[in-house]
Order: C-alpha cells, then structure tokens, then sequence
C-alpha cells in the first residue's frame, strides 16, 4: 500500500513540474504607465495626451515602445472605439498623441502599448474629462449664406431674372397673336 501511495505521489510531482514547464512563465507587467491631460482643455481645440512608461522597480524611462490610444465615441446611435492616434516613446519614456476631442464630458481613454521585443499589447485605461459647453462646435444658420452677398442683393438677382423671362414670355405671346391676326387678312387679299 505504501509503494502505491509513493508511486501517485511520485507522479503527481512530476505531472505538476511537467504542467509549470510547458506553461511558462506569467506575463506580469513591471511598467508603470502614468497618463496626463492638460487641466484647461477646450472642446474641438487640440490637445495633447501625454503618456510616459518606466520600469515598475527601478523607475527608468522605457523607450522605443509602441503607444496607441483609443476613445469611446458615438455617432449616429453608434458607439465604437477611435484611434486617436499611435507614437512610439522617446528615450524619456514618454509619447504625446495630439487630438481634438469634439464633445463635452467623461471621455475614457485606452492606452495600448506593446514594450520592445514583446509582440503582445498591454492595456490601461485613462479618464478624461472635458467642462460643459454653451455653444456647440458647429452652429447651423436658416436661409442661403453667400458671403459677399446680402439678402437684398440676392432678391433683386432673382427679381431681374424673373423680369427677364416675364418680357420674354409676353414677346412670344404678342408674335404668336400677331402672327394670328396677318393669317386672315392674307385669305381675305388673296382672294379679290
């Protein structure tokens, strides 16, 4: 009974080293990535998203790594996620992507970044928030906008046009009722 019980835990370690060895290594992150928006920012002006990457113990810049962000945006009833735009970090760790944000509120930023000689994506999220707004981006006006045209110059364009094809159509009308009257007299003079 004790050889059976030697020879399950005998297998079972070794089955437990097998399964650790084929699986690898966990692929923890040991970088502190810090995210930092300008405190005044406007909607529809630029911003500048600054985003820096340093070792978790040590604290040094991580260069040449490939940043990518991402904003939640709607439009028309839908919702999906914009690129904002990719850089890669300098020798200070850090990447700046410059944007345009184009409505008010609690935007969420997605940070990806893949570390040199990694091939897999890291991802952190960011929160942004931009104050409300009065007045939107894009003011729509009734009416016909012609610059260097006022209303009044415009109705008086379209008033001689129709002024135009008004004497127009009472010339045809006057030759062809002109024409009408000289028929008669011809078959009247024709025939004496």
């Amino acid at each position: 009974m004790k050889s059976i019980v030697a020879k399950v835990l005998v297998v079972s370690i070794a089955l437990g080293v097998a399964v650790f060895a084929l699986a690898g290594t966990a692929g923890a992150s040991h970088v502190k990535v810090d995210v930092s928006v300008p405190s005044e920012v406007t909607v529809g002006g630029p911003t500048a998203v600054q985003v820096r990457l340093s070792s978790a113990d040590e604290g040094l810049p991580v260069a040449n790594a490939a940043v990518t962000l991402y904003a939640s945006e709607s439009f028309g009833q839908v919702t999906s996620d914009v690129e904002l735009g990719q850089v890669v970090t300098d020798q200070n760790g850090v990447a700046v992507v410059r944007f345009h944000p184009l409505s008010a509120g609690d935007h969420q930023i997605r940070v990806q970044y893949v570390l040199p000689g990694d091939s897999e994506p890291e991802v952190t999220t960011a929160s942004v928030t931009l104050p409300g707004i009065t007045t939107q981006l894009y003011q729509s006006s009734a009416g016909v906008q012609i610059p260097g045209l006022n209303v009044w110059l415009l109705i008086a364009v379209v008033a001689a046009v129709w002024a135009i094809l008004l004497s127009v159509a009472v010339r045809v009308i006057a030759i062809a009722h002109a024409g009408s009257d000289e028929a008669p007299r011809a078959g009247l003079a024709g025939g004496r």
